[in-house]
């Protein structure tokens, strides 16, 4: 370095340049294009289809609460029905009550004033419920009220196979019929018990053959 440059030695020495690096490109990062902003149709395209399907949810739902609402309502009204219709139900039972007894009442009073009027009725009635026992051979015992027992000798109406008895215990147009192997109870009250228990059980048939009907 003690060397001094001069004109000569320096032409040994040659120009330095960089070297090429080429040409510099400016590379610039392109800037991002812009979301497209949703239109106003396309906001109102899914305000309908979230309206759409809120309303399909909330009908369904609303379905599933009315349904179980309804059912519930049938329940309690089964339920009051049934409650009001036990009272009824035992009213029909006492009102059948009542007019059984209405009817023996009547019957009661027919009877007497027929057996005043026409006390022949009493030898017609013995002669029914001798027909009515299984068996009428043989010796027939036939209890009666005094005054009917006394009517039934007077007439002369009696067979041969009958043995007359009186009993107190009896009411007029009473009857008692025994055989050695049956007894019958011919008293008034036991056949208008009968007529009324067919008839009012006749009638309660044909009510619940009606019922039947209606609900098939």
């Amino acid at each position: 370095m003690n060397a001094v440059l001069n004109r000569d030695n320096l032409l040994d020495f040659q120009r330095w340049l960089p070297p090429d690096m080429g040409e510099a490109t400016a590379v610039a990062a392109a800037p991002a294009e812009p979301a497209a902003q949703p239109t106003v149709r396309d906001l109102e395209a899914l305000e309908q289809q979230a309206r759409d399907e809120g309303y399909a949810a909330g009908h369904a739902e609303g379905m599933a609460a009315a349904r179980d609402l309804l059912n519930s309502r049938m329940a309690q009204l089964d339920a009051l029905l049934d409650a009001a219709a036990r009272p009824l139900q035992s009213m029909d039972e006492l009102v059948e009550l009542e007019l059984a007894r209405l009817a023996m009442t009547v019957a009661r009073q027919v009877v007497a004033h027929e057996l005043r009027t026409a006390p022949d009725l009493v030898v017609e009635a013995v002669r029914q419920s001798v027909l009515a026992l299984p068996s009428a051979t043989g010796a027939l015992r036939v209890r009666l009220h005094p005054q009917d027992l006394a009517l039934v000798r007077s007439l002369g109406v009696a067979e041969a196979n009958w043995q007359l008895l009186a009993d107190g215990s009896l009411q007029r147009g009473d009857c008692l019929l025994e055989t050695e192997r049956s007894r019958l109870d011919a008293r008034v009250e036991a056949r208008l018990a009968a007529v009324v228990d067919a008839v009012l059980g006749a009638e309660a048939d044909d009510v619940d053959a009606d019922a039947d009907e209606v609900r098939g």
